[in-house]
């Protein structure tokens, strides 16, 4: 049994080599990582990572009507080789998953589901601005402790780990779709707790987001740092969505509003940072490799400057709708 986890990206270059080292150090056997369209050398740390046996670097190259992910996701899927036994799992390069039991590693995660179980379906916690004003080179899961309220609807959509892969037609960001066979799908929750899908129903109205009432993070969570900080923010809204089609309408999701709603905090959650030393250990052997350096150093500068252009745009700080 493997535990591998995929991830499709754009322009997230200084956050990649401490997304990488975590999920090493949670034990993930496999990491495959597509990149497409970056101006801030994201696909040059990628291949250097790659180069270095850390990761396998996937370039994503798009044409008119790709739906940057699923292609990326596509791709990542051809090179692989899952048993039936092995963990699939999905994360953006903005979430961390954080697990509470046993040692705290991936495994300990999924020994906890019964043979029957297919998918272990996890909340986020999503993580706001404070107290950081302005992106600066350096890890982020020590940098942003401030969590959102436990029942804020960004909370509330999901991650999961699916075993069985083949079963699937395909992949998206939070969960497989296209399940062919007869069976009903068996999912527990983060909180432990069981249920059953409904054969009748796309994955996606019963696994993108859990019911409010449903957010649990006993057993394990994902940290979503998904604001980071304005001019980080802004740069993530000009890239585009990598779940809308290359050169097709627009979606003008992350607003001002977007924004606000997610600053709202109600504590501190640091439970990630048992994992700190670990993750400052690997990072540094990992800059010992020449490549490496010498690219993490690059994307820094290009980052640096993709970000300066929105730093004097003034956030008016739009009102918050309600979240739950």
């Amino acid at each position: 049994m493997r535990h591998v986890l995929i991830s499709s990206i754009k322009d997230e270059g200084p956050f990649l080599l401490e997304w990488v080292a975590h999920h090493l150090v949670m034990g993930f056997d496999q990491i495959a990582i597509a990149s497409n369209d970056c101006r801030d050398g994201s696909d040059t740390l990628l291949a250097a990572l790659d180069g270095a046996g850390y990761i396998t670097h996937v370039p994503n190259v798009l044409q008119p009507g790709d739906v940057p992910q699923h292609v990326g996701y596509d791709r990542i899927r051809a090179g692989l080789s899952l048993t039936p036994d092995d963990w699939l799992m999905m994360l953006d390069a903005d979430e961390f998953l954080n697990v509470h039991c046993g040692a705290g590693r991936v495994a300990d995660l999924t020994a906890r589901a019964d043979p029957e179980i297919d998918i272990i379906a996890l909340s986020g916690m999503g993580f706001t601005d404070a107290p950081e004003i302005n992106w600066r080179p350096g890890p982020i899961c020590a940098r942003f402790p401030h969590r959102l309220p436990l029942r804020h609807k960004a909370n509330a959509a999901v991650k999961s780990l699916t075993r069985g892969t083949a079963r699937f037609a395909g992949i998206h960001n939070h969960h497989m779709v296209g399940y062919s066979a007869r069976p009903p799908l068996q999912v527990m929750r983060g909180d432990g707790g069981r249920f059953e899908l409904a054969r009748n129903v796309p994955i996606f109205k019963q696994l993108r987001n859990l019911p409010l009432r449903e957010i649990s993070h006993r057993l394990a969570q994902y940290n979503h740092y998904l604001i980071k900080t304005w001019d980080s923010f802004q740069l993530r809204r000009d890239r585009g969505r990598g779940v809308t089609k290359v050169e097709g309408p627009s979606t003008d999701r992350h607003t001002e509003s977007y924004f606000a709603e997610r600053r709202i905090s109600d504590g501190t959650d640091t439970t990630i940072l048992r994992y700190g030393a670990e993750v400052a250990g690997l990072m540094e052997a990992m800059l010992e490799d020449r490549p490496i350096q010498a690219a993490q150093l690059e994307t820094n500068a290009r980052y640096g400057e993709l970000v300066g252009v929105f730093r004097n745009l003034e956030c008016r700080n739009a009102e918050p709708g309600p979240f739950s």
